[in-house]
């Protein structure tokens, strides 16, 4: 593994112990100032000040005492300093007092700037039934 790959593991674990921690503010930081974010549910937050309020909102009510487990998948480097981060997202949470488990598969776009990665782009896409299975040429 590359340093570069390490370090954007690194980037992924902060996410995760931020989401786990029920920080929105410090799962936010890892995003550009004008970043974008499409949800799980294809909600879209524009900017890391909408991103941060919309994961504040959601921990604190549906995703409260939520917790991730986030798996870099592959890391692809389009520029040395561009780079997709495909993770896969196991999402445990409470719905009506009924333990729930969620399976997504998140895709990060990075960029490097100034020595460290942000995330300029991600999108979060659930695992449904259908679409469960993978294809690799």
């Amino acid at each position: 593994m590359t340093n570069e790959e390490r370090a954007l593991h690194g980037m992924v674990y902060h996410l995760e112990a931020a989401w786990n921690a029920a920080d929105s503010a410090a799962f936010a930081a890892f995003f550009a100032e004008d970043a974008d974010f499409i949800h799980i549910l294809g909600g879209y937050y524009a900017g890391r000040d909408a991103i941060e309020a919309g994961n504040r909102m959601i921990l604190g009510t549906v995703y409260k005492s939520s917790t991730i487990r986030l798996s870099v998948e592959k890391v692809r480097f389009l520029r040395p300093d561009v780079a997709l981060v495909f993770l896969r997202q196991y999402l445990q949470f409470f719905d009506n007092g009924d333990p729930r488990e969620l399976d997504a598969r998140p895709m990060i776009i990075a960029e490097k700037v100034d020595g460290g990665w942000r995330i300029v782009a991600m999108q979060n896409t659930r695992i449904s039934d259908v679409g469960a299975g993978s294809v690799k040429a």
